[in-house]
């Protein structure tokens, strides 16, 4: 048997999962941390239960078997750092790294045995370190370089299918007069309200952006210029009703603390900095009178 030649007090104490299986695929040995993951006690699994059932699917447990026979950087049975999923006892579906090796017996194929690692916590760090290096730490929208690598997607997908996708370019007008009379944590705050109201107001497939300074974007697939019209429109009145109430006594002595929009449809085949620029211009004309205003670009 499998179990016989392995040593059962090192599992027993082994921080990670082991299992081993028999030349049938039958679980012969079953340590606690493999009891902690996936929920099983090993007197329901040692002799009783196929290895297969563990992974997800059937092919995953063809993958696997083919990986060990395989030769690998020279060496037959054996697999190391293969990523993929068991199956816990409620249901749930646990990432993790497997390293295995085929047991032979008198030089008798009789098993094999794998170590397995929970990348559960290791993934869960990497999607938040992945989401912090896209996402713009004072507003919580994505941030400038997020945004590129999504437009030119966004593009490509537009020119695909040939569905339309519409731009929005967002100033705070006045923010200096923000800074100025109320000074930069006010100003941050202000800053962070236009995050919430852009988030606010944002469909799953859409996209909104810290483009820089007071510069906002808000990218919309799927979308043509009136429908984005009418998303910038309850921008402005979201804007307008919860402004706080700092910023409405600003304009009481300034200009007010307003939304200048800007939206441009994407044209086939232009480039994406000319997308930018006609969103940007149509933005710069919404400027040139005071309160909110949205421009379409010509």
């Amino acid at each position: 048997m499998a179990i016989s030649l392995i040593d059962n007090e090192l599992a027993l104490i082994c921080p990670d999962p082991v299992i081993a299986i028999d030349r049938k695929g039958i679980i012969t040995l079953f340590n606690p941390a493999a009891e902690n993951l996936l929920g099983y006690r090993q007197q329901e699994m040692v002799g009783r239960f196929q290895i297969a059932e563990l992974y997800a699917s059937p092919e995953s447990a063809r993958e696997i078997k083919r990986l060990m026979y395989q030769t690998n950087n020279g060496l037959k049975g054996q697999i190391i750092g293969h990523k993929t999923h068991l199956q816990a006892k409620e249901g749930t579906m646990i990432p993790i790294q497997l390293s295995a090796c085929l047991i032979e017996e008198h030089g008798v194929e009789v098993g094999s045995v794998g170590f397995f690692r929970d990348l559960t916590e290791r993934l869960a760090l990497e999607r938040s370190l992945k989401m912090l290096s896209v996402t713009d730490s004072l507003t919580g929208l994505y941030n400038q370089r997020h945004f590129h690598t999504v437009l030119n997607q966004e593009i490509a997908r537009s020119k695909r299918y040939r569905h339309p996708l519409s731009l929005i370019c967002i100033d705070l007008d006045n923010f200096k007069s923000v800074n100025d009379t109320l000074g930069h944590v006010e100003g941050d705050h202000a800053l962070r309200f236009v995050g919430e109201s852009i988030a606010g107001i944002l469909r799953n497939i859409d996209y909104g952006f810290r483009y820089g300074g007071d510069e906002f974007m808000v990218l919309l697939p799927e979308t043509e210029q009136a429908s984005a019209d009418a998303l910038a429109q309850r921008l402005i009145d979201y804007f307008n009703r919860n402004k706080p109430n700092n910023l409405v006594e600003i304009f009481q002595d300034n200009d007010p603390v307003a939304l200048s929009i800007g939206i441009a449809e994407y044209l086939a085949d232009e480039p994406a900095g000319v997308f930018i620029k006609r969103a940007d211009l149509a933005m710069y004309r919404a400027k040139k009178e005071p309160g909110s205003r949205v421009v379409l670009a010509e």
